[in-house]
């Protein structure tokens, strides 16, 4: 795919991908920035290894450039680190060193491609495309069609990777499992396509009232999954509670007309004794929220 094809894809989805800039020296980042902006990307630059990692970590990175020859680069830390992350972007290296084992080894470490600087315009272009093209094929296979989450595989990657962090830091995490209550019904009183479009309003409610560091997921039909990363019992008890409220008050009358949409949701924390792995995490917020559906929906229950 050309660059100018590829640009006109963009403009007729209303889409712009995001490209970071990674330890580049500022007459580079300058004269890329505007290389890139011209052809329709969002461009971030940054040079402090834990301020990158985050920003890979919180927006819609498609490709990372980095400069192997800049001191934050040299020790592998940027791209091992952003490579084991589920939805990491592509990574291509720009680099001086042109031998066969250190190309080797930045492919081996997670770069899709790797660069000899200075690059030409026309060789960056084709690679940034291509690592669009990769990283999209990826995103394919760990989120929802539908609503944009992330789907049950990646939900369970994402745990296991947060519960080894909340163990090895002594942080808390929390786990909300939502259920839409009677969601069978609208499917069989207004079809499966009413039925599609209240689960991406739904999910877009979700979006909008947790933050950036929270994964949202969709685990399955109209089950959805909410990872909380630094979240104590009682704060993601108020959480789920206002998103009970929120879901309840929601408008959906040009999908349902005057049928209600709520929720139940049960909730699990990783210092509860006995809920130290991802299996008794889930099963423990199941359970309660089971327990919220025996108590009539529309209700918050806390695993004991």
């Amino acid at each position: 795919m050309t660059s100018t094809s590829a640009q006109n894809m963009r403009k007729k989805r209303g889409t712009e991908p995001e490209i970071l800039l990674f330890g580049l020296t500022p007459r580079l980042s300058q004269s890329l920035k505007q290389l890139f902006q011209r052809n329709h990307y969002i461009v971030h630059v940054e040079n402090v290894l834990d301020h990158a990692l985050s920003l890979v970590q919180t927006s819609e990175i498609s490709v990372v450039l980095y400069d192997q020859d800049s001191k934050e680069a040299k020790d592998w830390n940027f791209i091992r680190r952003c490579s084991k992350l589920i939805s990491h972007p592509s990574i291509i290296a720009l680099t001086r060193e042109n031998s066969v084992q250190n190309i080797r080894a930045l492919f081996g470490q997670g770069a899709i491609d790797c660069l000899i600087k200075p690059p030409r315009p026309q060789s960056l272009m084709g690679a940034v495309e291509k690592g669009i093209e990769t990283r999209t094929a990826k995103i394919y296979g760990i989120k929802d069609v539908l609503t944009g989450l992330y789907n049950r595989y990646a939900f369970k990657e994402i745990l296991r990777q947060e519960i080894d962090r909340a163990q090895r830091y002594d942080r808390h995490l929390s786990l909300l499992m939502i259920d839409i209550d009677h969601f069978k019904s609208v499917n069989d009183l207004f079809g499966h396509v009413i039925g599609d479009q209240v689960l991406e309003e739904f999910s877009d409610i979700l979006k909008s009232a947790f933050r950036k560091t929270d994964i949202i997921t969709r685990f399955g039909g109209e089950e959805f999954a909410i990872i909380l990363p630094e979240t104590t019992i009682g704060h993601a008890t108020m959480l789920a509670e206002r998103i009970r409220k929120s879901i309840e008050e929601y408008n959906y009358s040009h999908l349902v007309g005057k049928k209600k949409i709520t929720v139940s949701i049960g909730i699990s924390n990783y210092h509860t004794p006995g809920q130290k792995s991802d299996a008794t995490l889930i099963h423990s917020a199941d359970k309660a929220l089971f327990a919220a559906k025996k108590e009539g929906r529309n209700k918050v229950c806390i695993s004991v």
